[in-house]
């Protein structure tokens, strides 16, 4: 994450992932936070929010989405939004558009994909890989070509 511009980067499984983002802030407060977590991690990264943050979702791995009240946004003049879905297709072009752009960004060299490769005979270590979260990206399984 630091390789891509995060100026702190934690691992959110350890229990004391978020004191660590509190003390390498020192006294900062975050004013937008993305979760695609969820569950108990996900509202931590919730309460690291500084009054008047925005608190992004876009998924839920962790099996639940993050649980919070109007009552916690109106106390700390919070607010929360999910990144896709009718947002996303209010684009001008719609989703056509935005997948016309990321491939010609990508093509072009400006937008690298974060994907993590596995042959296909080791599809097992993959799966161990994706579940113990050691995966970033996608992840590809790659046949050999003879």
């Amino acid at each position: 994450m630091r390789d891509l511009g995060a100026d702190v980067a934690v691992d959110y499984d350890r229990p004391d992932w978020a004191d660590e983002v509190r003390a390498a802030l020192g006294g900062r407060e975050v004013g937008v936070a993305f979760d695609s977590v969820g569950g108990a991690a996900g509202r931590a990264a919730f309460d690291l929010l500084g009054h008047g943050g925005q608190f992004v979702m876009y998924g839920w791995s962790a099996g639940a989405p993050t649980e919070f009240t109007s009552k916690d946004l109106h106390e700390r003049l919070l607010t929360a939004t999910y990144a896709l879905g009718p947002r996303v297709l209010r684009v001008p072009g719609g989703l056509r558009a935005l997948q016309e752009r990321a491939l010609a960004e990508a093509a072009s060299g400006a937008l690298a994909p974060a994907v993590t490769t596995f042959a296909l005979r080791d599809a097992a270590a993959a799966h161990t890989a994706l579940l113990g979260r050691a995966t970033v990206g996608k992840v590809v399984l790659l046949t050999e070509v003879s």
